[in-house]
């Protein structure tokens, strides 16, 4: 008996392990090379669509600010066949091509127009075209090098989520020590006139004071609002003033580490 129950065991745990195994074959883990290839497909082998300037457009510098730049490169086909565009991809959604989508067989050349979108890409900038045509669906015929530098916005807004009327802050609050300290926020005067901000005498309670750094913001300038808090007993609550907005729009969210 104790036998075939062992066999019987035994026959039970291989069916299961079977019926394991094809789940876990299926299972694929992709090399790191064709994940590359998959972004940044080779050109065709033997292709002979040609662009201008080595197959590099470069747009020089730009700001964030500007809502797109606009230029074009020329292609020539030099394959001595029929050949049209029938795609073109790009490697960020931040590039645009257009191209004359009407059928071009018969034409030796044309334009591809490109739209770059610079907002949130501050830095060198290396993005590509991957241009597709009759030649083959699969790898790209010709690949465009889009370049340039793009500069940070001088709209410092999107950096300082937080308003308390003209007076913009990196946060809405800040945590402090429960036997006291001192915190910084980091702010913008969002507004066009200078901005003087400091702790509200009749709202501020708890030992809290506040003031700016530098004391007067000028227009469109950053600093830090220093919180300092020396505890006298009573509930901490902070509350600005020179800010033209209602006492709930100018309070400062506080927090006391309860420390054990």
């Amino acid at each position: 008996m104790k036998r075939g129950w062992k066999v019987g065991l035994i026959g039970v745990f291989g069916a299961l392990v079977a019926s394991i195994a094809p789940a876990y074959g299926q299972l694929t883990i992709i090399p790191q090379e064709a994940v590359q290839r998959a972004a940044n497909p080779k050109a065709h082998e033997g292709s002979t669509i040609r662009f201008a300037e080595g197959g590099t457009l470069s747009f020089g510098t730009i700001s964030e600010d500007e809502p797109h730049w606009q230029g074009e490169i020329e292609w020539h086909n030099t394959t001595g066949k029929k050949i049209s565009i029938t795609r073109i991809t790009t490697s960020c959604n931040c590039l645009v091509a257009e191209w004359d989508r009407k059928a071009n067989t018969a034409k030796a050349s044309g334009k591809v127009r490109v739209k770059y979108y610079p907002k949130g890409h501050a830095g060198e900038v290396h993005q590509r075209l991957f241009v597709y045509t009759t030649l083959s669906e699969s790898e790209p015929s010709a690949i465009v090098d889009v370049v340039g530098t793009v500069t940070h916005s001088t709209d410092r807004g999107g950096d300082y989520p937080h308003a308390m009327g003209t007076l913009r802050l990196r946060q809405r609050g800040v945590t402090l020590p429960k036997e006291g300290g001192t915190a910084r926020i980091a702010i913008l005067n969002g507004g066009s006139t200078p901005l003087r901000v400091t702790h509200d005498g009749t709202l501020t309670m708890g030992g809290l004071r506040a003031y700016t750094e530098p004391t007067t913001l000028s227009a469109g300038e950053e600093g830090d609002l220093v919180v300092e808090y020396c505890p006298d007993g009573a509930p901490a609550m902070l509350f600005l003033v020179g800010i033209n907005t209602p006492p709930r729009g100018r309070k400062v969210e506080i927090t006391i580490e309860n420390n054990k």
